[in-house]
């Protein structure tokens, strides 16, 4: 699909967890959507997806390739003619600190603040921008020392709140996230108020996202993201402190896209979270899938601790008029989606196994025929 000047909507970061959830749901409310992606290959997962597929879409999805969002003028092109863009691509954490830290600077903190600064300018350029909605983070509002819970918390985060940005090294690479999240919204906002654009800018910030990831295929990529602690739990990992703050994928995607209706306040921030405790996963697991625990395919026996922290989201639920998705639908989604995953996994591997084991058997008995 080429890119298409009739498109309404620009979407970045549509091949992650976050972004295709938010794809479908701007699809299915009616924008016709221009997807930035790193490269053709990226274009073409979104293209072949199922649910993608199932739309039958015509001209209401192009893409437009932009390699390198660090790039000056990286989205001009991408920005031309729109009149909405909802930009959610930036660094994730790897899960497990594989970024040296002397690349925690180049790795997370320059693609969030030059990616979300890039997107400003080119959308101020386009002269059509109306509005863009940026996806930040519970963490760009609350200090990694209170995330951590070396820093107790007795009053409620609230959407206004903001984080004073600290320069590295930084010990993990979660500081290293949070303060790339603290410093693109930092960063945007100082622009904002500098350029004053015809454009208002929403900022979102989730709690730890939970729900099916649609484009996970294997157990392994369904352990990605945030989703791997509950899914840790779920097989029987012990973890460390989490906030227990999370928020269900669509309620997020949800919330990016309502957050285009002009009646919806613009250059707020809204906190997209319900309050969790992690360890509840267990029953939840138990009880929604007992027969996989009873056949031990789920161990259920892991367990994260919870640092008690409130975020206040309540005006997010009255502005959006919604309740947040519970806990218990997002363990199910995310437990659900990997035990389909597995299964689905199982049955391929069965059958081709199956089509070697016919296929040798036909070359043996043509080998017995031969020999006869």
């Amino acid at each position: 699909m080429g890119r298409e000047s009739s498109c309404n909507l620009l979407i970045t970061g549509a091949t992650g967890h976050v972004g295709f959830r938010t794809l479908i749901h701007a699809l299915n409310a009616g924008y016709t959507v221009r997807a930035a992606v790193r490269s053709q290959a990226k274009a073409n997962t979104i293209i072949s997806h199922p649910q993608i597929q199932a739309l039958n879409l015509g001209s209401r999805l192009s893409f437009v390739i932009v390699p390198e969002i660090t790039y000056p003028y990286a989205y001009d092109e991408a920005t031309r003619g729109v009149k909405y863009v909802i930009h959610i691509a930036s660094p994730l954490m790897t899960g497990g600190d594989e970024i040296p830290l002397n690349e925690h600077d180049s790795h997370f903190i320059q693609p969030a603040v030059l990616g979300t600064l890039s997107m400003l300018e080119a959308a101020k350029k386009s002269q059509t921008v109306r509005r863009v909605v940026i996806t930040s983070s519970i963490v760009a509002i609350t200090p990694v020392a209170q995330m951590e819970g070396y820093e107790r918390r007795s009053t409620p985060v609230l959407p206004t709140d903001r984080v004073v940005f600290e320069s590295g090294p930084y010990e993990t690479e979660f500081a290293a996230y949070a303060a790339s999240k603290v410093a693109a919204l930092q960063e945007a906002e100082a622009w904002i108020k500098r350029e004053r654009p015809s454009f208002d800018v929403i900022h979102l910030h989730p709690a730890f996202i939970e729900g099916r990831n649609d484009l996970a295929t294997t157990p392994r990529e369904a352990m990605k993201g945030t989703n791997a602690v509950v899914l840790g739990i779920a097989l029987g990992k012990d973890f460390g402190s989490f906030a227990g703050a999370t928020v269900h994928n669509d309620d997020v995607a949800r919330v990016h896209v309502q957050s285009l209706l002009p009646h919806i306040p613009g250059n707020r921030s809204y906190i997209l979270s319900q309050q969790t405790r992690w360890n509840d996963a267990k029953d939840i697991i138990k009880r929604s899938f007992p027969e996989a625990v009873a056949k031990r395919r789920l161990p259920n026996c892991g367990s994260a601790t919870n640092i008690e922290i409130k975020f206040d989201s309540s005006l997010t639920e009255r502005t959006f008029g919604f309740k947040h998705i519970g806990f218990e639908e997002q363990v199910e989604s995310v437990v659900g989606h990997f035990l389909e995953i597995r299964t689905r996994r199982r049955t391929t591997m069965q059958a081709t196994s199956s089509d070697r084991r016919g296929s040798a058997l036909a070359a043996a008995g043509q080998e017995v025929r031969a020999n006869a």
